[in-house]
């Protein structure tokens, strides 16, 4: 099972995301983006995880989540990895009490590590992925100016996490929930 753990969002930041991805999409400029109800918060990437783990996750995604407090966030600029003059991913930032996430993805981790998943080969930086752009893309210098404009406030209230499971498809990932947590 391919696994990962993620803060859904409220169906109005779904649909504040969404207007974002139209007024950045244009015809040919080779970004893959992200269906507005596929957009989460991802915590931890789990990978190919064996099913017997599942209650352990459960378990220890629980005892996060009850020392873990509600946050209200803000939407960030928006921004691209590595860079704007080398777009791979564009996403948005997260701002304000962005700490107390971090504090959650680091709980997280730590409680991941104990029951034997290796550590993230990254530090958690907060961030809500809109777009990939394909390889060997077109200049996508619009959208890239687009982006570097774009300055969302629209507030974001984060409650709970959920481990997901997620199947890959040709159309796109479909995203299965196993078990949620709610924050305290």
């Amino acid at each position: 099972m391919r696994l990962f753990i993620a803060i859904p969002l409220p169906k109005p930041t779904e649909q504040y995301l969404a207007d974002i991805i139209r007024t950045l999409r244009k015809p040919g400029d080779g970004i893959k983006w992200v269906d507005p109800r596929n957009i989460h918060l991802t915590i931890r990437f789990l990978g190919d995880t064996e099913g017997h783990f599942v209650p352990l996750i459960s378990k220890e995604l629980s005892e996060v989540a009850r020392v873990s407090m509600v946050v209200i966030c803000k939407l960030g600029g928006v921004g691209a990895f590595p860079n704007l003059n080398r777009p791979r991913v564009i996403w948005v930032g997260l701002e304000n009490n962005v700490d107390m996430l971090k504090n959650t993805a680091s709980d997280l981790e730590e409680r991941m590590r104990t029951i034997g998943f290796a550590p993230e080969d990254k530090p958690f930086k907060p961030h809500l992925t809109l777009g990939r752009v394909r390889e060997g893309a077109p200049q996508i210098s619009i959208a890239v100016e687009a982006i570097s404009h774009m300055k969302p406030a629209e507030p974001v209230r984060l409650d709970k996490m959920i481990l997901y499971q997620s199947t890959l498809t040709p159309q796109g990932p479909i995203y299965k929930s196993l078990f949620t947590a709610e924050f305290s």
